[in-house]
Order: structure tokens, then sequence, then C-alpha cells
């Protein structure tokens, strides 16, 4: 049942990280510009972002089981909308249905692993999910593009459609919500929206997930979802090394992922920390790469991707901070709002990268320079997650 969710979220992570991609071919086919283009990745995230609350609450509602059905539908039709798409209102109308479907699939799988195994476990499996569902950019970075440039626009994005499809029907066949209960006891009365919201915002703990799950996937979202292989092309990087590159970045963060579950479960008390860690890493990293005037290989990029796979390990340190700090009944809806904090922080970054490139260029061809200076703005972004982060933990052990 576990690993039925793991795939579900393995198909939206393909789908979510899809366009980032196809950034380059998306450009020409829709005849955009950086700013345009940006426009795209910021009604995906945004779309992500602001259902996440409502998505929780029917999560909390619904049950994981209905919830993981909706979200592939919905993004199998977000795939195939813009399979078809030759004009940009409707491309993003496309990208709209994937960010609302990718906005039901993580949280119900995290609130199925809560349902299923024991508080301890939780953690380990969290992070299993999230690594393994990270296998998605890999597909994205190979299977698809190959795709994408060999058989053309609309094979690649079909076969995304094929996949989430796929994904539908192995929940329907297997995924049950929880275990089964006592027979004769009393059904469990659906919690109240308003005291579920109530729970989850008055909670320091997932509030401090809130902006650790910020702090450790802005950069890496802006750079997975829409710049980074527009950036790697800048610095003269081919596709099969892109390629390489992105695939290597999921294996570190696989190897990453359980490493970091089991302190998070063994040191609760240093969950907070792990952020902090994660989060320098990725400021540090980031400025020493941008701070090279001259062009990178491949292999001189491995650093920045590395510290990117530890920022996407950590991130799940939010989901646990919210998890133990509110009830059972509104996890759901909490693990929906610290999604929001790394996801709304991304989509200020996309937006504020293709700014910056159309204040530069003035609508010619950006160069190593321009892409420079616009991935170096996203860092401000950094400032605002370590205050929230530091206000949410100060007065705790």
């Amino acid at each position: 049942m576990w690993a039925v969710g793991v795939f579900a979220y393995l198909c939206a992570v393909s789908a979510r990280a899809s366009f980032g991609v196809a950034s380059v071919e998306a450009s020409a086919r829709f005849d955009v510009d950086g700013a345009m283009l940006s426009l795209f990745g910021v009604v995906q995230l945004g779309t992500y972002a602001a259902a996440q609350i409502p998505a929780g609450l029917l999560l909390d509602r619904l049950g994981p089981r209905r919830m993981l059905v909706l979200g592939a539908l919905t993004m199998a039709a977000g795939q195939v909308l813009l399979a078809f798409s030759t004009d940009v209102p409707a491309a993003l109308a496309a990208r709209l249905l994937t960010g609302v479907g990718d906005a039901a699939t993580l949280i119900s799988v995290v609130r199925l692993i809560a349902s299923w195994f024991r508080s301890w476990q939780v953690p380990v499996f969290t992070q299993l999910t999230t690594m393994i569902g990270q296998f998605g950019q890999a597909v994205a970075a190979v299977p698809f593009l190959a795709l994408l440039l060999g058989a053309g626009w609309r094979v690649a994005w079909g076969s995304l459609a094929f996949l989430l499809l796929l994904s539908v029907l192995l929940v329907l066949a297997v995924v049950r919500d929880a275990p089964p209960t006592e027979p004769g006891a009393a059904p469990v009365p659906a919690p109240r929206a308003g005291q579920v919201l109530r729970d989850v915002f008055t909670s320091r703990p997932a509030w401090s997930g809130f902006f650790v799950h910020w702090m450790t996937l802005m950069t890496v979202n802006s750079f997975l979802f829409m710049w980074g292989v527009p950036y790697m092309t800048a610095l003269g990087i081919g596709a099969a090394e892109v390629g390489a590159l992105l695939t290597l970045n999921v294996v570190i963060m696989v190897a990453l992922g359980p490493l970091i579950g089991v302190a998070t479960g063994r040191f609760p008390r240093h969950r907070a920390r792990l952020g902090w860690i994660a989060g320098t890493i990725l400021t540090v990293t980031w400025s020493l790469t941008l701070l090279i005037p001259t062009q990178l290989s491949a292999w001189q990029l491995l650093p920045l991707l590395t510290a990117m796979a530890i920022g996407s390990a950590t991130c799940s340190v939010g989901f646990d901070l919210a998890r133990t700090g509110v009830p059972h009944r509104a996890i759901g809806t909490a693990t929906g709002m610290v999604n929001i904090g790394g996801f709304s922080a991304s989509l200020l970054s996309v937006l504020l990268i293709g700014i910056v490139l159309d204040l530069r260029t003035g609508g010619a061809a950006a160069t190593l320079v321009d892409y420079r200076v616009a991935m170096a703005s996203q860092l401000v972004l950094m400032i605002p997650a370590g205050i929230g982060l530091w206000m949410t933990t100060r007065d705790q052990p």
C-alpha cells in the first residue's frame, strides 16, 4: 500500500518537473520571453500553494485514497491539455490543473503513513516517500526529455498522462485509508473545518515546519521547475550532461533521505537545527557557485546539485514538526500548510528570476552573466525564512 502511494507521488513529481525540463522547447513553441516563461512556473506553483489548505481540509474529511485518485485524474487532464495546446492561455490552464492535482498527492501519502505506521517509523517512511518520489525528476530529465526531443511534444506529454492514469488504477486496487477498526467501534466523526484550522494556525511547531520547508526547498524548486535547464544551457552544458546531473541529484537525495529520517526520529528536539544546517549549506554553495565568473563544467556544478539534494532531503523535517505539533485530526491540513512554505517561496523565486532576466536583457538573449545575477537574486528570499524559523523556535530547548 505504501509502495503504491509512493508510485503515485513519483508520477506527480514527473508531471510537476516536466515543464522545467521542456522550458527551452516551450519558449519556442509558444514564442514567449523570460517573464512570460516564468509565468508558467508561477501559475503552477501558485496554484499548488493556494490549493494546499483546501486540499488538506478535504483530505482530513475524505481520506487519502479518494484524494490520490482525484489528484492524479486532475493532473492527467492537465497533461492531455498541454499536449494539444498551441497558445499560451491553454498551456497556462494545463499547468493550473497540474498544480491543483499535485497539491493533493504528497499530503495524502503523508497522511496514509501516519495512519498505517507507528509514530517512530513515520519520519523514516516520510523521508523514504519524498526521496523515492523525487525519482520523478529523473523520469522528467531522461525518458520524458528523450521523448520530447525524439517523438515530439504531444507524445511526451501524453506519456505522462498515461503514467498518471496507471497510478489511479493501482490506488483504487490497493490503497485503504486506515487499518480496519474493531467490530462494533463507533465511527469517528468528520472534523469541523474551523477547529482544524485553529489547530494548525495556532501551532508553533507547524509554523516552524513551514519555515524549514521554505528554507530548504525554495532554491531547489526554482532550479528544477524552471530555471535550472536554461542556466545550465547558458553554461554550455549539453542535454545528456543535464540529464545526468539531475539524475545524480536524485540519487544523492535518496541516499541521504533515510539517514535524515532516522535522525529526525531519534533526535526530535534537534529537527529545527537540521533545517538551519541545510539552509546554510544551500546559501553558501549557491553564493560560491555564482561568484565564479567563468563557465563551469558539468562536474563543477556537482557541489551545487549535492547541496540541493541535501535541501530536498531535509524539507520533510518540516512535515514531522507539523505532524507532532497538531492533533491527529488536523495532520492533513498541517502538512498542506508546511507545503505552502516551500512552494509559495518557490513561486516568488521563479518570478523574481524571470523579472531580473528581462530587466537585464531588454528582450535580447540572456548571457551567462545575466543568469548569474538573476539566480543570485533569489537568495534574498532566504532571509525571511531564517527570521521566521528563529522566531518560532527561539524559546524551545
